[in-house]
């Protein structure tokens, strides 16, 4: 009788190792674990090697940092003892500033533009008109030369 209960039991535990151990879990069930968990693997291992160069990247602009302070100082304590001078401060503003307001024409007297052009000199409305003409100056014809000259009166033909 002890043989029987023996081989019962012996059978009951093959019958359940057998039941369990494959989990009646299908190829394809089974494929979409293991891809997930190389899935998880492979994040945490990105995060890590991401916090890794980002810690060697933070270290590496530190050394330039204070590489860069120690140059800048080098040259700020060099400056003082070669010339003397104060290194220069950045002005400040004090509010926006209003654009400057136009400048009036005044109107152009004939005879002035003819002193100034044989003094050597420019009038400002001249070079006012140069910057709106493109830089030509102002063209002055024949007549109005010789009337200048000979006081405002027309020179004719000769009688």
């Amino acid at each position: 009788m002890h043989k029987k209960v023996l081989f019962a039991g012996a059978i009951a535990v093959a019958g359940f190792v057998t039941l369990t151990a494959f989990g009646a879990k299908t190829l394809a069930e089974q494929k979409v674990e293991i891809d997930n968990a190389v899935k998880a693997k492979l994040e945490t291992l990105r995060a890590d090697k991401t916090a890794e160069c980002d810690a060697r990247v933070e270290a590496e602009a530190q050394i330039r940092f204070e590489a860069a302070q120690a140059a800048a100082a080098e040259v700020e304590a060099a400056a003082p003892a070669k010339g003397g001078k104060k290194p220069a401060k950045k002005p400040t503003s004090k509010g926006p500033k209003a654009d400057p307001l136009p400048q009036v024409n005044k109107p152009v007297d004939p005879a002035q533009a003819k002193k100034d052009k044989t003094s050597g000199t420019v009038s400002p409305n001249t070079e006012e008109k140069k910057a709106k003409t493109g830089g030509e100056a102002p063209v002055i014809n024949n007549a109005d030369k010789k009337a200048s000259k000979t006081g405002g009166k027309p020179t004719g033909g000769g009688k």
